[in-house]
């Protein structure tokens, strides 16, 4: 039997407010603490789902106001803790080294967004406008995600999973400029 290594992004609510009730203590900001470690994965596994050994939950989150007639945002790619969990044959560096890629597909489309938003300008009044912007970029995120797990199938195609790391640490280089 093949051993199915399954990351599955929570995130049906991806685009979520600082105002949240995420306690600050249940999240990490990606670059606060440099890479994931198996002790960041404290949610309790999923017995019931057979083939999932280890779950990630990732998302972007913004702040958004109001000043001098513009819109002001500040956006952030987080891991969340309690949301997060591995089973313990699945403790491996691999398979936390492809967890890690998740985050840092998270991070990137934060990037991605950050440079985005700075070519644009919304005014105040228009926050319908933003989020229909901003959705659109987040859509592409959980979709690039998806295609991670499956062109990687979920981390078993070694060469593939190699590859995907050099791209994304490429393109999270390439977009230096907009990293918190």
């Amino acid at each position: 039997m093949k051993v199915k290594y399954l990351c599955i992004l929570l995130a049906p609510v991806i685009w979520l407010l600082f105002s949240s009730n995420v306690k600050e203590t249940e999240v990490l900001y990606w670059g606060e603490n440099g890479n994931l470690i198996w002790e960041d994965f404290s949610g309790d596994p999923r017995f019931d789902l057979n083939e999932i050994y280890a779950l990630t939950s990732s998302g972007i989150m913004d702040s958004k106001g109001c000043e001098d007639g513009k819109i002001i945002f500040n956006i952030k790619a987080y891991f969340e803790k309690k949301e997060s969990w591995v089973k313990l044959e699945a403790r491996t560096d691999h398979i936390l080294a492809h967890e890690q890629l998740h985050f840092d597909i998270t991070e990137l489309y934060a990037r991605k967004l950050r440079k985005l938003l700075s070519e644009m300008e919304f005014q105040c009044g228009e926050e319908d406008r933003f989020e229909k912007f901003v959705s659109a970029t987040l859509e592409n995120w959980y979709n690039e995600q998806k295609n991670y797990d499956i062109i990687t199938r979920h981390s078993m195609d070694r060469s593939k999973q190699n590859e995907w790391q050099y791209r994304i640490k490429m393109e999270l280089s390439l977009l230096e400029e907009y990293a918190e």
